[in-house]
């Protein structure tokens, strides 16, 4: 424990040596009076006394053979005489009990043990002390501290052999380093008698609390530490399932998936591969997590390596896929157990047959079973021969892709699939072939937003051919091409002329892109503008903010329409007529006032969107939006919180649940204003205890900004209410109404 000479204080000597050489049967006698010289020792002692004491105590404790008078001494004063200066002693507890133990009889033997019960009582209140303040000096070495005993826990304190408690909100607190004590707490959990569920529950609900921006990266090293030290699965999945945040932690799915691939390229360590792969497959959603671990199997299998560690990770995926939800995936993992399947039966492996039909009686209850085996095998089959002397001439590529599409092409599911599986896993010889039964499979929308969605895919491969096709279709028809077109390039200009393909959509029910950003890019200038100008403005009333920023709304409104009707002159059709006008209601700014005499501050406004779209509907919705300003504190310092009192937010969502808060500040992490449902709001001010503030650090998180709410939420027709109390009130036509009334209409042309 420390260099110190382990003799004893000379102002405590006398007092040892007295207790050492006490009678067995006169030590009981003899406590007052060493208690009363050692409390008025403590009293009196220095620092460099009491550090000697405690490594003197330590020392006797430690080993060797020690009177009952001696071990009475140590063990009943443990409190006063171990003071944690030092680093904590392995196993402190173990040994401090086992001393207890000895004494207890030794007592016993000498006929005393009616004094037993409460002498072991008040000594495991000593312990309990002494545990308590080492934890308080060393809060990292709890398990170096108790290891080796067992233990309970009841949801709030942790109990070692039945008599020392440890109260774990004191153990824990609420500094920076509370990662490391619930790893420790975690590493008890095997050694736990009872409560085992109880301290899982408490470990997920502390970890829940830790801010994720901060600690992510700290969790994230931590998490690859324990996979490189080849520790069991089940240690990573009590990892994951403390920080659950971390399983949608899209960085740290592609680093394991970066990891794996090298370990299966390598021929890593077994472990490190298996704990890398019980991390992918715990990611949420699930899919992704899957995609990553078999985009490490198909990058890395080569038929000329050992791969029994690519059996290791498809069986492990196996396990996990939902084929009925992911036949993509299914489809995949058939072709590779057909690779397995070819290498098993060269290297004359016995259970060759018996995997091959294991995988696929896991997708036999598919209907598209027999279609996913038939491509597998024939993939399986086809591109060895590409990157062979043996390549199939034009005209039997040509067939090939026929029957693909001739098999696959009625099926959206077996589409989907089949794009997925041939832009992957196909190798480079066939990348032409792969990209022309992609462009042959693609009949609908869906199937072009598959299409861009694949563009993310965590394979290179895919990614590239994605982007090559997408720049064909960019590039348009530059010659005339035969009816049949024999090469890529001709495809794709065939595919394009003829408009089978086209990239357009949009995320909303106007289902234009272009029309979508152009609105997007509308709403997006006049916020940034605005909040970019919000430090000069931020002492103005909210209704001259709120006033300014719709005025350059409905400016920015009224040149989109000019510039529409434009296109309408040039011959173009116009995609739809938008409006925008707003007004003050006549009595705003004399509303309710609180019992001090006061009107609450803040504006609220009333969103009222009309859509008509021809030939298929009308409809009329009402947003209410209570809109509040960030103040500032003092020159360049603004205020940590934004003032909105929680009656307010009650009172807007008693009107409608589908209300939003406005919330109006200076550029932060970028220049925009923050809309927020009023619920979340709410929850918000719950979290915090706060019945007038929100964290304004709490709002940035969960903020959307004004630009997308506007274009997505409300022209998207995601929110808004349509019932006539909340349709009357917004309008401004009942009692009372909101400050200021905001009219939308868009009228879109059928098709």
């Amino acid at each position: 424990m420390s260099s110190v000479d382990p003799h004893w204080p000379d102002s405590l000597q006398a007092l040892y040596e007295q207790a050492s050489g006490a009678p067995a049967d006169a030590v009981l006698a003899s406590r007052p009076q060493w208690a009363e010289q050692l409390t008025d020792w403590v009293r009196r002692a220095t620092l460099e006394e009491r550090e000697r004491a405690q490594v003197a105590t330590w020392a006797r404790l430690d080993m060797g053979a020690r009177s009952p008078g001696e071990l009475l001494f140590l063990l009943v004063h443990s409190g006063e005489l171990l003071w944690p200066y030092s680093v904590a002693p392995r196993e402190l507890l173990q040994r401090l009990l086992s001393r207890q133990d000895q004494l207890v009889q030794a007592l016993r033997g000498g006929g005393q043990g009616e004094a037993v019960e409460p002498l072991t009582r008040e000594m495991d209140a000593e312990l309990s002390k002494v545990v308590a303040r080492y934890l308080k000096r060393h809060p990292d070495e709890l398990r170096r501290l108790v290891s080796g005993v067992r233990c309970t826990f009841d949801g709030r304190v942790l109990c070692f052999n039945d008599t020392v408690s440890v109260d774990l909100k004191t153990l824990l607190g609420s500094d920076k380093r509370l990662i490391g004590r619930l790893d420790q707490l975690r590493e008890l959990l095997p050694h736990l008698r009872e409560g085992r569920d109880k301290l899982v529950a408490f470990i997920r609900e502390r970890a829940a609390k830790i801010p994720w921006r901060e600690c992510r990266d700290i969790l994230e090293e931590k998490l690859f530490q324990l996979v490189a030290s080849a520790r069991g699965p089940g240690e990573l999945r009590g990892f994951l399932g403390c920080y659950a945040h971390g399983k949608r932690e899209a960085r740290w799915c592609t680093r394991a998936g970066l990891l794996l691939a090298r370990n299966l390229e390598e021929a890593g360590a077994v472990a490190v591969i298996d704990n890398l792969s019980e991390v992918l497959v715990s990611f949420e959603p699930p899919v992704e997590g899957l995609r990553a671990s078999l985009n490490a199997v198909v990058a890395s299998l080569h038929e000329d390596r050992e791969l029994a560690r690519h059996r290791r990770v498809v069986d492990t995926c196996w396990e996990r896929l939902v084929p009925k939800a992911e036949p993509g995936l299914a489809l995949v993992l058939l072709w590779v157990e057909e690779r397995l399947f070819r290498v098993a039966l060269r290297q004359g492996a016995e259970d060759a047959f018996e995997c091959r039909n294991r995988a696929r009686e896991r997708v036999r209850s598919l209907p598209v079973a027999d279609a996913l085996e038939w491509l597998a095998e024939e993939c399986a089959e086809l591109w060895p021969r590409m990157e062979s002397e043996h390549r199939p001439g034009a005209d039997e590529l040509a067939a090939w892709r026929q029957e693909v599409t001739r098999r696959y092409a009625k099926k959206p599911v077996l589409r989907k699939a089949a794009m997925e599986f041939v832009l992957w896993c196909a190798p480079d010889a066939a990348a032409s072939e792969a990209e022309l039964v992609t462009l042959s499979l693609v009949k609908t929308s869906t199937d072009r937003r598959l299409l861009r969605r694949l563009g993310d895919h965590p394979s290179t491969r895919v990614r590239f051919r994605v982007r090559a096709i997408n720049a064909w279709l960019a590039a348009g028809p530059e010659s005339s091409e035969p009816e049949t077109p024999a090469t890529l390039t001709g495809a794709l200009r065939h595919l394009r002329s003829a408009g089978a393909l086209t990239l357009g959509g949009g995320r909303t029910w106007l289902r234009d892109r272009d029309l979508e950003e152009l609105l997007l890019g509308a709403f997006g200038r006049v916020e940034r503008d605005f909040s970019a100008r919000y430090p000069e403005h931020f002492r103005e009333d909210e209704s001259v903010l709120v006033s300014r920023l719709l005025e350059e709304l409905k400016t920015e409104v009224d040149s989109i329409r000019s510039d529409l009707s434009i296109l309408l002159a040039q011959g173009q059709p116009v995609p739809l007529e938008l409006g925008f006008q707003y007004r003050r209601r006549e009595d705003a700014g004399q509303g309710t006032e609180t019992a001090e005499g006061t009107r609450p501050a803040g504006v609220e406004l009333g969103f009222v969107l009309t859509v008509e779209v021809e030939g298929f509907l009308t409809t009329k919705r009402a947003v209410l939006v209570q809109a509040r300003k960030l103040e500032q504190r003092g020159e360049g310092q603004w205020a940590p919180n934004l003032r909105l009192a929680r009656e307010q937010v009650d009172a807007v969502l008693g009107r409608s649940e589908s209300s939003v808060c406005l919330f109006l500040v200076p550029p932060a992490l970028r220049a925009e204003c923050w809309m927020i449902p009023a619920r979340l709001v709410r929850g918000l001010m719950d979290a915090q205890g706060s019945l007038s503030t929100v964290s304004r650090e709490g709002a940035q998180r969960v903020a959307r900004s004004l630009a997308q709410w506007m274009t997505y939420e409300l022209l998207g027709l995601w929110a808004g209410d349509d019932r006539p109390g909340v349709l009357e009130w917004a309008e401004g036509r009942a009692q009372g109404g909101p400050d200021f009334i905001v009219e939308l209409s868009v009228r879109k042309n059928g098709r």
